[in-house]
């Protein structure tokens, strides 16, 4: 025993004096990397030695070190934004080696590297693929002075369009985010390139979107963001269902340090109060593991833009005219109910002013997420996870409710009326994990991402009439309405290899991979005083005003199963020639399967010249959201001389009174795109990309208006159906059915340069979106559904044909300035939003049109210490505000009728909602605080 103790302690021995020579031999390399224009420290740089697996990324103060043997290396430095280096070092035995870089910031966004888009390991510009792509960093976000992701791509991303909602129900509170015109559920959203889930949320009212469901990108702290890719591509063959106007890949920061980033701001009309503060800080785990956490705060104010109320408030005067009843006899009569409504008005006090709500909804907001890495010792692999949390709550406000609308309201509880609210309650949850690496020249990866939203609707300051029996003491005035919520889990195998050595090529990457997902959606109840009618013979309006609760027959448990493969190839034929393709088949339980597939190229005529394009085939799946929602609701409808409340049921694609209708079962929509374009650097300085774009949709899914009920004629056909499915008290029935095809045609172009100047640097971007989209072939009208002039109409009028083809702006034109100089820096943007048009359902008098509307965003920032940024600006600089309604002759007692029409709800709307290119809040002053530690 003791032989073996003396054996074991001169093993040691001797590893220990190995180890001791070992590091009396190795020697560091150590440097700091900084900004070659404002000499601030770049955190997160990553150095790293050509030909080996050694590297190290730059702390918070901008500073490395590399442990390596006496020898002669090239060290490769690179940042995201800035023009990677190569650096030859040569390393003694006897001094550390000391290398200071400065990195110059690339030229805009085309020199920057993409992943979207290709699974290739070749390194490639966006003027080098064969699809565009937009790449916006983390501190072009920051530069437009908004808070929120879905407005900072709208003003940087000029194929991307998001306009705030109000007076919309749930869509008040989760902004429809557009791509190249085209629907909020026909782009798909990832998060560091693994798929996003949908919303809970379904927009139905007479928004941008109206029937589809789309992506909460607000869940997501801008703070996390690193940057985001945009592919301007159909690309269903790599990344699956709802790619078809193209992708949005989020990539979350990595690097390691301290950053913060706070904002306070307002309105110029003095509302809308912004304060916004994020916190992200980086840790490094070894030599290339991370661990990233982001936590991020927002409260955004309410806006109201809304004009004086002019209508009826306790007596309605707004009648019709009686059989029988001469002309000057009803202007009489009228005027009489007129004039007993101002004394009463007199008498109460009653305020004709902010009636109504219409601006943004309130909004606080909290989010955390995590990004990680953690290298598997011993292995060519990695852990990696993502993971958040995002609580948001809301406020807005429906359609006020006035004492002469009797059946609405009780006198008792609410003898001047009342505006009631919809309070939102929407919490996001997602964690994805995985594991990647490589080996034997196959990189692989598995990996499995689960996240889910909730939607809860709460309504406050109302009631429900049926409920006048119990008084002013007992009535209930906040109901709560029903949950809806969406979760999904998403499981993936892949693996790809670069087989162009093998092949004498410069590249032949193949990628192949398998997925799962599982899709559930779920819609629960309300309380039973937010949707019953407690006095059915009382003429009383059932359920919560403003938002009827979800009943036990909307109640709903679905679940769907997806499964999928693709193929993916990608080579550099010859030094000129890049080629692309790409196959998927996704395989729904629900509904069947779908093949689509790419091929795209890019020739390099020279260094200064491409050209590119693209052919291929895409799909959107329904989604359960439009397969298995239903509801009993209050919506209001334009008569031509006011808006009117009608109780209107959305029914179950597969229910029985859909099938009466004759809708057949929801099938999957299909597109074919078709692109081409040039991409060219005829300076060093200058770089230009133009890509026409042709997108034709088949069978687009869409929310039917409102079939009533009557009498005679096709009216009671609809009444018939209702009655015999027990739904008596509904006044109207809509369904999701596939009806309508598309073509949109496109032009998008971005220009860039950073002139040469004595003082400082300046970087110049001109990007601009051209788009049209039009109806094609015949609408697909279900085989029970009536189609005389008066009533055929009603599944996809007029009013829904502009909202799907002219409601978004028609071009975006965005050129944006940023100038450094040492500490001092400003951002000029000028956004010049096209004209948007919506229409009546049926009369062509009461269509409106705004004119195209330029917007200025100028901020000055400037450094007051090393780390210690401070900006102040105004966006919208010269408070710009879209056209007024047109359409705005509200009835009075000698003005009805056709003399009457008015789009302005009684002069209550000043700005149209139904169509807007940029919102109506006005001008909006801000200061912001950024630091990096």
């Amino acid at each position: 025993m003791t032989n073996h103790y003396a054996f074991f302690r001169l093993v040691a021995v001797l590893l220990l004096g190995c180890s001791l020579l070992s590091a009396a031999m190795a020697q560091r390399i150590q440097g700091h990397i900084t900004d070659a224009t404002t000499g601030a420290d770049l955190p997160g740089v990553a150095i790293a030695i050509q030909g080996t697996a050694t590297g190290a990324i730059t702390d918070a103060n901008g500073r490395y070190s590399l442990t390596v043997d006496p020898g002669t290396y090239t060290l490769q430095i690179s940042f995201v934004g800035y023009t990677a280096q190569t650096q030859p070092v040569q390393v003694t035995a006897t001094n550390p080696t000391v290398l200071d870089v400065r990195l110059v910031e690339s030229l805009a966004s085309l020199n920057e590297v993409v992943v979207i888009g290709s699974r290739s390991t070749q390194a490639r510009s966006s003027t080098q693929t064969v699809a565009p792509v937009d790449i916006i960093q983390s501190r072009d976000l920051i530069a437009t002075g908004r808070i929120d992701i879905t407005q900072q791509l709208n003003f940087v991303a000029p194929s991307f369009n998001s306009a705030r909602q109000t007076v919309s129900d749930g869509t008040d509170h989760i902004d429809p985010a557009t791509l190249r015109g085209l629907g909020p559920d026909q782009v798909l959203v990832l998060l560091n390139g693994k798929r996003r889930h949908n919303q809970a949320l379904i927009n139905l009212n007479g928004t941008v979107g109206r029937g589809s469901v789309g992506t909460d990108l607000n869940a997501i702290p801008s703070t996390a963001i690193e940057r985001v890719e945009v592919l301007r591509d159909g690309a269903s063959s790599q990344y699956g269902s709802d790619a078809i106007a193209g992708v949005i890949n989020l990539r979350l920061k990595e690097q390691p340090g301290t950053t913060v980033n706070a904002q306070l701001g307002q309105q110029y009309a003095g509302d809308g109060q912004v304060a916004q503060i994020g916190v992200n800080h980086g840790f490094k785990l070894g030599e290339k593991g991370f661990l990233s956490l982001t936590g991020e705060v927002r409260h955004r104010g309410a806006t109201n833009r809304a004009g004086d109320y002019t209508g009826p408030v306790y007596v309605n005067w707004n009648v019709g005219q009686q059989a029988n009843e001469s002309a000057a006899d009803y202007v009489g009569r009228r005027q009489r109910l007129y004039q007993q409504d101002q004394t009463l008005i007199q008498q109460n006090n009653f305020s004709r002013q902010n009636n109504l709500q219409v601006g943004q909804a309130r909004v606080e907001n909290a989010g955390f997420f995590l990004n990680a890495r953690v290298p598997l010792t011993g292995t060519n692999a990695s852990f990696y996870a993502t993971g958040g949390l995002n609580y948001r709550r809301g406020l807005a406000g429906g359609f006020y409710r006035y004492p002469y609308q009797t059946t609405q309201v009780i006198a008792s509880l609410y003898p001047n009326g009342f505006l009631p609210n919809i309070q939102s309650t929407i919490n996001d949850q997602s964690l994805l994990v995985g594991v990647n690496g490589e080996r034997n020249g196959w990189r692989w990866d598995v990996s499995n991402v689960y996240g889910g939203n909730s939607f809860r609707f709460d309504v406050t300051n109302s009631n429900n009439a049926s409920l006048s029996y119990l008084g002013a003491v007992n009535n209930p005035t906040s109901f709560y309405a029903g949950t809806l919520s969406f979760y999904q889990n998403t499981a993936d195998a892949s693996a790809a290899k670069d087989f162009g050595n093998q092949l004498g090529l410069t590249s032949f990457n193949v990628a192949a991979g398998v997925t799962y997902r599982n899709d559930q959606y779920r819609i629960k109840p309300g309380e039973a005083a937010s949707y019953l009618n407690f006095s059915p013979q009382s003429g009383q309006v059932s359920g919560a005003q403003v938002f009827p609760g979800y009943q036990p027959a909307n109640a709903v448990n679905a679940n769907r199963h997806v499964y999928g493969a693709y193929l993916d190839i990608e080579s550099d034929v010859t030094q000129r020639l890049l080629l692309n393709a790409a196959g998927r088949y996704e395989y729904y339980n629900d509904f069947g399967g779908n093949l689509a597939g790419k091929l795209a190229a890019r020739y390099r005529f020279s260094e200064a010249f491409s050209l590119r394009g693209s052919v291929s085939n895409g799909f959107r799946a329904p989604s359960l959201h439009q397969r298995y929602f239903s509801a009993i609701s209050t919506v209001f409808v334009s008569t031509g001389t006011g808006l009117e409340p009608r109780q209107t049921g959305t029914f179950r694609n597969d229910s029985p009174i859909a099938q009466a209708f004759g809708v057949p079962s929801l099938g999957a929509e299909r597109s074919a795109n078709f692109s081409i374009g040039i991409t060219s650097r005829p300076l060093s300085n200058v770089s230009l990309t133009v890509d026409a774009y042709q997108i034709n949709i088949q069978n687009r899914i869409i929310y039917s208006n409102q079939f009533s009920r009557g009498t005679t004629g096709a009216g009671l056909i609809v009444a018939t159906i209702l009655n015999n499915a027990g739904q008596t008290d509904v006044n109207s029935a809509q369904f999701f059915t596939n009806a309508v095809s598309t073509q949109t045609r496109g032009l998008d172009v971005v220009i860039a340069t950073n002139p040469r100047l004595p003082n400082g640097t300046l970087d110049i971007t001109l990007a601009a979106n051209f788009n049209q989209t039009k109806l094609v072939g015949d609408i697909q009208r279900p085989a029970n559904i009536p189609t005389d002039a008066t009533f055929g109409n009603f599944l996809f009028n007029r009013q829904d044909s502009a909202r799907l083809t002219l409601a978004q702006p028609r071009s975006k034109i965005q050129l944006t300035f940023n100038y450094r100089l040492r500490k001092f820096g400003a951002v000029l943007r000028l956004s010049r939003f096209g004209r948007v048009e919506s229409y009546d359902p049926s009369n062509p008098a009461l269509d409106e049109y705004q004119t195209p509307r330029m917007v200025t965003d100028l901020s000055s920032s400037y450094r007051v210490q090393k780390n210690l940024t401070i900006t102040v600006g105004a966006n919208n600089l010269f408070d710009v505000y879209p056209d007024q309604l047109r359409v705005a002759n509200y009835p009075t007692p000698e003005r009805y009728g056709s003399a009457a029409l008015d789009n302005s709800s009684f002069g209550r709307f000043v700005y149209s909602r139904a169509a807007t290119q940029f919102g109506f809040n006005g001008g909006y002053y801000f200061v912001n605080l950024s630091a990096a530690f």
